[in-house]
């Protein structure tokens, strides 16, 4: 399952498709082939005491989960 599909399946939220963040390479890097920047978000990102919940880590867990089985192959009868 691509990553934007597990993301809505998972959340119940439409990805937003944008790398105009100020601090990640992407921004150039999508100049020249497909990116995705994925990573849990917080108030406290970069500051003193950086935190975040976990429900957030266990829901990104969740995501990648179904990232990569979408990946694994089918199971074909019973052999």
């Amino acid at each position: 399952m691509p990553l934007a599909a597990a993301v809505e399946v998972t959340t119940d939220v439409a990805p937003v498709f944008n790398t105009g963040g100020g601090t990640s390479d992407a921004r150039f890097i999508s100049l020249y082939c497909p990116v995705a920047e994925f990573g849990l978000t917080s108030q406290t990102i970069h500051q003193v005491d950086e935190r975040v919940r976990i429900d957030d880590v266990l829901l990104f867990s969740r995501v990648y989960l179904a990232t990569l089985t979408g990946f694994l192959p089918k199971k074909r009868g019973n052999r």
